[in-house]
């Protein structure tokens, strides 16, 4: 029997917007997912045969050319699937950051190593934020989003309206600013962190000195000196 997980939903919740084609579906999410919940583009066509599986959607070969493609629509099994995920309690942050994994075992390999990958970590967070600024700077632009909403306008399926060459829908700018909001600050976290770890690794005499104990400890005090002044 078919299973759900994040991934499932978030593709559901895509479906929800309206339908799309497999190929339209996997861009969608490519585009905008990727940032929080990231997923290959096997896996997310695994996930769309499961969400028919399911009977949660609902798959329709139409015409493309000479060929066809694939048309996944909601169910409303799938609309209470959403509803039902959405109040449920969420598990625990996932951080899977390839760059912190690294940082971990650190002192198994050299010190070059490790600020190679601090810097690439560094500087894929800052791209990755970059991009983000970029829809952000879309969504206020004239005729963009924002100004639908201020306009009263382009809110309705009938009347939906496009920007950068894409359909918009205004109606969900508020819940995506948010996702956006939280999720560029963690980048910007990323960003700054490594950045700052880069000098201070450094100058470490090897990966795994013991000189670097007393350092360690002013970072460990460091950790729970923010704890509780965070709690006070």
């Amino acid at each position: 029997m078919a299973t759900a997980s994040p991934a499932t939903y978030g593709l559901l919740g895509m479906l929800s917007v309206r339908s799309w084609t497999g190929y339209e579906l996997t861009a969608q999410v490519r585009r905008s997912l990727r940032f929080i919940w990231p997923s290959s583009d096997g896996h997310l066509y695994r996930e769309q045969r499961r969400l028919v599986e399911l009977g949660w959607a609902v798959m329709e070969e139409e015409p493309s050319g000479l060929r066809s493609r694939k048309r996944y629509t909601i169910t409303d099994a799938g609309r209470d699937a959403l509803a039902a995920w959405l109040a449920t309690e969420p598990d625990e942050p996932h951080f899977q950051i390839e760059g912190v994994l690294r940082t971990f075992f650190g002192d198994r390999g050299d010190v070059g190593d490790l600020l190679g990958s601090m810097r690439t970590t560094a500087e894929k967070a800052r791209a990755m934020r970059e991009e983000m600024y970029g829809y952000v700077a879309e969504y206020l632009a004239p005729g963009g989003p924002l100004s639908m909403l201020e306009e009263g306008v382009g809110t309705e399926s009938d009347e939906r309206l496009e920007s950068h060459g894409r359909p918009m829908y205004p109606e969900r700018l508020h819940s995506v600013a948010l996702a956006i909001d939280v999720t560029t600050q963690l980048l910007e976290t990323l960003d700054r962190f490594f950045a700052a770890a880069f000098e201070e690794v450094a100058d470490w005499p090897g990966a795994g000195d013991a000189s670097l104990t007393p350092a360690t400890r002013r970072r460990l005090e460091g950790i729970l000196a923010r704890a509780r002044a965070d709690a006070s």
